[in-house]
């Protein structure tokens, strides 16, 4: 027995060592099609003239189609005119000429060839980041020319003042003003493309922090996250006048620093203050603003602070506190604003508002400010309901349309204006000044209409910069 299970098992090795070399005889005499051959090739992207610094990629169009995929070999004739990459990438070297190959790996018969010049490319235009500029007397600013294409084999330019005795230019483009006037400053290219263009430069009287009453808007934020405390203290620092800020209200009716409607902005969180408490907003962290990688582990530039932090920030500085209420007078506090922008705040809330920062300034000088008209008109209601008739405490109403029309009104209430500087004429300033209504501008960051504004005696002056 046990000879014949050996004896079946030999067969059935022998049958499965028959049977796969069967197999492997019949597969190896089926007909196996050939890898698509290329028939043609041609250039679908080149350039016959480059210019030094101008990488450019060339392409090719195969045929047929199913043979598109074949691996191409790129070459060139003169590595030091022009080199090109595995992926047709040309880069031209120094002016010459040279000869571009690309050919098929599989088929090296099948090739195109392209001759290329290459040459040194001239600048075609001179252009300015500012048209003007305006510098301080004994300051200096920058605005090099911009040279175009920026492959142009020689980018330098020459500097020339009209009027050195205004202006001086350095061989970088700083200008350094000399003396109040005006001088032109060209630049010329040095390629002998003959391209030149100029611009204007202002000087002015130089700019000191008593040159008027400069309010850092928002704290000075263009060094830290605005209406962040961290931002106070740069601006106190800085010895600005005052500070500006921003007042809301939380749901649990405390007052926080905070511009836009919802913290989304800054925070990344679509809520407004007062559908809030107090607590649950100081646990959101500021994540956008000027510097915020700087200050990104600093908590007083990335907490949103307090009507009280501020306050005793600016008191610590020896800053005016120039508290914007982001806010539109009802009368019942159930009611909605005209402006979306805006909360709804009551009298009561003015009074609280009022309280707490009488409780901390006292007798130091502060100013409530508003873009709703009725807004400021209660919150003189609350003063005159406190007797505050001191002159330590202003009101400004903030407008994007100064009315000379308003002029007897402001006065009458012993409110000021602060208009937006690019709707105000000087004829407007002038009326107003004129009509015994002070004057405050905002935001000015240039330096010539600065400069303007404190010669037309403007009292108020609001920015993101320093000047001094």
């Amino acid at each position: 027995m046990k000879n014949v299970k050996k004896m079946i098992q030999a067969g059935l090795k022998k049958f499965t060592v028959i049977t796969i070399l069967g197999v492997f005889l019949m597969t190896s005499l089926i007909p196996v099609s050939a890898a698509t051959k290329v028939s043609k090739i041609k250039w679908s992207a080149y350039r016959k003239t480059m210019y030094v610094g101008n990488a450019q990629r060339f392409a090719v169009k195969i045929t047929p189609a199913k043979a598109s995929k074949a691996k191409l070999g790129w070459k060139t004739s003169n590595k030091k005119i022009a080199k090109v990459s595995a992926k047709g990438v040309v880069t031209p070297v120094k002016a010459g000429k040279a000869t571009i190959t690309c050919y098929v790996k599989s088929q090296k018969s099948k090739k195109v060839t392209c001759k290329v010049t290459v040459k040194k490319q001239k600048v075609k235009a001179i252009t300015f980041a500012k048209a003007s500029v305006a510098v301080q007397k004994g300051k200096k600013v920058s605005n090099p020319a911009i040279v175009t294409p920026t492959y142009a084999a020689n980018k330098k330019v020459t500097y020339k003042s009209s009027s050195t005795s205004v202006a001086t230019v350095s061989t970088s483009g700083v200008v350094t003003g000399k003396k109040v006037g005006t001088a032109t400053i060209t630049a010329t290219a040095a390629d002998g493309s003959k391209k030149k263009n100029s611009y204007k430069v202002t000087v002015v009287t130089p700019i000191t922090k008593n040159s008027a009453k400069f309010i850092a808007h928002r704290g000075l934020s263009a060094e830290a996250p605005e209406n962040t405390i961290k931002a106070y203290e740069l601006a106190g620092g800085a010895e600005f006048w005052g500070a500006e800020t921003d007042v809301r209200m939380t749901k649990d009716k405390k007052f926080i620093l905070q511009h836009d409607l919802t913290f989304k902005r800054l925070c990344g969180v679509d809520k407004k203050p007062e559908d809030m408490t107090l607590s649950e907003i100081q646990k959101l962290t500021i994540k956008s603003g000027n510097n915020i990688s700087k200050y990104k582990n600093v908590k007083s530039a990335t907490t949103v602070a307090t009507l009280e932090d501020y306050l005793t920030t600016c008191k610590k500085y020896n800053m005016v506190p120039v508290i914007e209420i982001k806010m539109e007078f009802v009368e019942y506090g159930n009611e909605t604003t005209n402006d979306s922008r805006m909360q709804a705040v009551t009298k009561n809330n003015m009074e609280d508002l009022y309280a707490l920062t009488n409780q901390i300034m006292g007798n130091k000088e502060y100013m409530f400010i508003a873009y709703d008209f009725e807004t400021m008109v209660q919150m003189r209601k609350v003063l005159d309901d406190n007797a505050t008739t001191s002159t330590n405490v202003k009101l400004q109403h903030v407008t994007n349309n100064p009315d000379q029309g308003m002029i007897n009104y402001y006065k009458k209430r012993k409110i000021e204006l602060d208009a937006n500087c690019d709707k105000i004429s000087l004829s407007d300033i002038k009326a107003f000044k004129d009509g015994g209504v002070n004057v405050g501008l905002w935001t000015v960051d240039d330096t010539e209409r600065v400069a303007d504004y404190i010669a037309q005696k403007v009292d108020y002056i609001t920015t993101n910069t320093k000047f001094w």
